[in-house]
């Protein structure tokens, strides 16, 4: 009974560390984004990706969170059925980067129904520092130049090589918040600004 006692505690303990910590939130419009000329080196090609029924998850991300954004939008249950991922590969097999886009759903409740959040953004270690993620990023915002969306990027407030890539886009800090823990999982976590700037 002690050790079930200490396991809730536990829990209960990363609950609160987690609502503890503070995120930023950034937005902006792809025609007031800094773009740039760079190209990626012939060794990395970007591929745009989408859930179909026999594909839930892009191969080599099988993760909770990628399988339930593949069935959020095989379901539409996504505001809007634009939910991508962009994957930059290394000689055509191992995923270097990958950049998701997401449509609002009840985890982004601060969203418009037509917006878009850029992120999750990981990069495999022994890719990093070559641009890839702020490459795949300018690709976003000119895949949609014509659309007069809003766009959203939500990193966490320590991380520091996510604020500057962002900021180094063009977006602009809009306010500070948390992510509210509702499930263990994190699953049915919810985004809230707190304060705006």
């Amino acid at each position: 009974m002690v050790g079930l006692a200490n396991y809730f505690y536990l829990i209960r303990t990363q609950k609160i560390k987690m609502e503890q910590q503070k995120y930023l939130f950034y937005c902006g419009e792809p025609n007031s984004m800094n773009y740039s000329s760079i190209s990626l080196d012939n060794d990395y090609t970007l591929k745009i990706w989408r859930p179909k029924i026999y594909e839930i998850t892009p191969k080599g991300l099988f993760t909770p969170a990628f399988f339930t954004w593949g069935v959020l939008h095989i379901l539409g249950l996504f505001h809007c059925p634009e939910y991508r991922v962009f994957l930059i590969y290394y000689k055509n097999k191992k995923i270097a980067n990958y950049t998701v886009v997401q449509p609002k759903y009840f985890r982004s409740a601060f969203m418009d129904k037509d917006n878009l959040q850029i992120g999750p953004v990981g990069t495999a270690e022994d890719h990093r520092r070559k641009g890839l993620a702020f490459y795949t990023i300018q690709k976003i915002l000119e895949f949609y130049r014509d659309q007069n969306r809003k766009f959203w990027y939500v990193a966490r407030k320590e991380n520091e090589p996510s604020l500057q890539l962002v900021e180094k886009v063009g977006f602009r800090k809009y306010g500070e918040g948390i992510k509210r823990k509702k499930f263990i999982g994190g699953i049915l976590d919810t985004y809230i600004i707190e304060k705006t700037f």
